[in-house]
């Protein structure tokens, strides 16, 4: 009986000329993130690959320590994925570096018949420096690399002054105005963020130790993390869990209506209006899906749980607790009416 494979997760990394690419995949290729990691890039020349990390060279592909593989694109991008894909030692992970002057939607749409790889997402690196000033004739260009992203890490911030960012994200909103941007300086961006967006292991996430993000322990059902602040972190993380069904519907309108400081969020859920299954939510950058297809409870208690990713200093942990509550079934209206009348009580006690 032939075991069927699940799709190897894809991550589109584009940017325009200088903005930093080689760099974040510089990072990923020397990290300890336990992941067989395939990186095509279009040169080997500016990647910089420390020699005692190699273990061997495969024609165009470089073989590294950390189980990593570097591969170059020379003529069809499809080929490339297809010859890493049927290696004894096929990759967990597929990163794409485009050119700097690549439509991230072209190469995305490449791989539209091609089941055995998933788009996961797509980062766009921008040079907060260089962003405002380039050639008119690469405008439309830069735009669609911003308007495809899921996520934007806006690179460079320590050689840009507070009026100059402020006129960097007036840019970035005008395209996209919800869209999620992750400032770093030498593209230092953690890997939690940006890899395994739609597989996001919601367990290791809890687990992780206090490096690059934060994670408090629970300590009963309702017992909440707080946002921890420490200047050391780029990022803060709130958690929550809860035994009681939530209603699909506030759920879902919670969901719409996150802070845009808020990178990712990932959630089971035990819902009153599918008791039987779990629910599953993703959020990430623009994208926010909230599935009632989950795999069934079995022998398990139902719970719900979510574990949110933000700026540094951003997450106002009783506002997400306040947000989170009012989903449970107990709390949530029971008809739309009841719904706009409550949001009209809220208002006239704000006025008074």
């Amino acid at each position: 009986m032939e075991t069927k494979m699940n799709p190897v997760p894809l991550t589109i990394i584009n940017g325009f000329l200088g903005s930093g690419k080689t760099t974040l995949l510089n990072r990923i290729l020397h990290a300890d993130h336990g992941l067989r990691i395939a990186v095509l890039v279009n040169d080997f020349g500016a990647i910089n690959i420390d020699s005692q990390l190699v273990v061997g060279v495969e024609g165009e592909t470089i073989n590294l320590a950390n189980g990593c593989i570097c591969c170059t694109i020379r003529d069809d991008l499809l080929i490339a994925v297809a010859n890493i894909l049927e290696r004894e030692d096929p990759p967990e992970y597929i990163i794409v570096e485009t050119s700097g002057v690549s439509d991230p939607l072209d190469v995305a749409l490449t791989f539209r018949n091609m089941p055995k790889v998933e788009i996961d997402s797509i980062l766009t690196v921008l040079d907060a420096e260089q962003i405002l000033t380039i050639d008119r004739e690469y405008a439309v260009l830069a735009m669609n690399q911003v308007g495809m992203a899921d996520i934007i890490i806006l690179n460079k911030t320590d050689l840009v002054d507070a009026p100059q960012l402020a006129k960097v994200y007036d840019y970035i909103r005008s395209i996209m105005p919800k869209s999620r941007v992750i400032e770093a300086v030498e593209a230092d961006v953690p890997l939690e963020l940006i890899l395994n967006i739609g597989m996001f292991d919601l367990e290791r996430m809890s687990r992780h130790k206090a490096q690059d993000v934060h994670v408090h322990g629970e300590t009963d059902e309702h017992d909440h993390d707080h946002a921890h602040t420490d200047h050391s972190l780029i990022f803060n993380t709130w958690s929550w869990r809860s035994s009681e069904p939530v209603s699909y519907k506030a759920l879902r309108r919670m969901v719409e209506n996150l802070p845009q400081s808020i990178y990712r969020a990932k959630g089971i859920f035990f819902l009153a209006d599918s008791p039987d299954k779990r629910g599953v939510l993703q959020v990430v950058g623009q994208r926010a899906s909230l599935s009632l297809a989950g795999e069934a409870w079995g022998d398990t208690a139902p719970y719900s749980q979510l574990v949110v990713i933000g700026a540094a200093r951003s997450i106002d942990a009783d506002d997400l607790n306040r947000r989170i509550e009012e989903c449970l079934a107990v709390n949530a209206p029971k008809s739309e009416v009841e719904r706009i009348t409550n949001n009209v009580l809220k208002w006239l006690r704000q006025r008074s």
